[in-house]
């Protein structure tokens, strides 16, 4: 899988545009912008296919920034911050929607979750698209914590510490929950492999 941008961006660059945003400085608010902006937009989509909402969600984030900056601490980790940020947006407001709906209207927002960065990675990994279809299917099936689990460990790359952190829940959700959906997927793939033993 190609290697991310987001990945090659040092830490201390990071860290020096969090300070300049903390110290009131609107470059270092901009530099974090330009900086994350395309891979959160990306990493929303992995938990709503719903772009115009991705965006209203990352520039709420920033405008909190800018807006309470004077109360940001020191980030340990200002990706890690960032994505959590989001996360954490997108579920609030997800929530908010389905105090709003019908129980219809919920059903209709969970079934528009994205799986495409998750498949775009797995087409890298196994080009058979009969391998593809039933991945895909066997994802596509999993709950949403389960799903976001799967995304920021071999997607995003995160540590389990770090996913712990994002998700705000604790490291033993975090690994009860991965083995939960890897389960999952390799029953699909069990399956797969015997409908292959029997046609050839």
């Amino acid at each position: 899988m190609e290697k991310r941008l987001l990945n090659s961006i040092p830490q201390t660059d990071c860290d020096a545009l969090w300070l300049l945003l903390r110290n009131g400085d609107k470059k270092g608010l901009e530099g974090l912008y330009r900086q994350f902006s395309h891979e959160l937009f990306k990493y929303g989509l992995s938990m709503v296919r719903d772009e115009g909402f991705v965006q209203d969600c990352i520039q709420e984030i920033f405008i909190d920034l800018w807006k309470y900056h004077l109360r940001l601490n020191k980030a340990d980790n200002v990706k890690v911050y960032l994505f959590k940020s989001l996360s954490n947006k997108i579920i609030r407001e997800l929530k908010k929607a389905r105090k709003r709906k019908t129980e219809e209207i919920q059903e209709e927002i969970y079934s528009q979750i994205s799986i495409e960065s998750i498949e775009s990675s797995l087409i890298n990994i196994q080009r058979e698209k009969t391998l593809q279809a039933k991945l895909a299917k066997g994802l596509e099936e999993l709950p949403l914590r389960q799903k976001q689990v799967i995304n920021h460990l071999f997607f995003d790359q995160f540590s389990y510490e770090e996913t712990s952190k994002m998700m705000g829940i604790n490291l033993r959700s975090v690994y009860t929950l991965a083995w939960k959906a890897i389960g999952t997927l390799k029953k699909h793939i069990l399956s797969l492999a015997i409908v292959l033993i029997f046609l050839f």
